[in-house]
């Protein structure tokens, strides 16, 4: 028995050295790979490293357009929207004012100040401050308005329903925008 448990130590302590061979090669590779690109990057500090283009044309965001294309049609949206009487059309409203204010805003910060202006981006918060904070707060009051508004009509599908044809609306600004 004793000689047993000594085999089983022996082969455990084979395989964990194994292991730790392999995990410190695999450090001292990186930490070599690490050093290489810092001498390079020393070497051409006075270069442009050009950024790697990244499509918006992924598989996320073909499904997600997708999606919302069945959404949109399964549900029939654009026909409840305009002819369904279950639509509390208050709510709906209100809703629909508050996300204009968040698309007037960020159209004021994507076109005026970014294209016209040609204030950078970075620079939003620091020369409008208030701006994106108001955004967010009127597209998640306006969310919640049209959520409500719209569940006599889908129920305890509608917050899907809305957040899918968001995405959708998301991934065609992105891919085309």
């Amino acid at each position: 028995m004793a000689a047993r448990i000594s085999d089983e130590e022996a082969t455990r302590r084979r395989i964990q050295h194994r292991l730790a061979d392999r995990y410190l090669n695999v450090l001292e590779n990186e930490e070599e790979e690490d050093r290489k690109q810092d001498h390079s990057k020393n070497n051409n500090d006075n270069q442009q490293i050009p950024k790697r283009h990244v499509s918006a044309f992924s598989v996320q965001n073909v499904l997600w357009l997708i999606a919302s294309i069945a959404v949109f049609h399964f549900t029939d949206f654009y026909l409840v929207l305009l002819y369904d009487s279950r639509i509390d059309r208050m709510w709906f409203n209100v809703g629909a004012g508050l996300i204009t204010v968040t698309l007037a805003i960020a159209a004021f910060l994507i076109v005026w100040l970014s294209m016209v202006k040609k204030v950078s981006s970075d620079d939003w918060e620091s020369t409008y401050p208030a701006a994106i904070p108001i955004a967010t707060a009127s597209f998640i009051a306006g969310s919640c308005c049209v959520i409500k508004s719209l569940w006599p009509v889908w129920g305890i599908l509608t917050p899907p329903i809305l957040v899918t044809l968001f995405m959708g609306v998301v991934v065609v600004i992105a891919m085309f925008g």
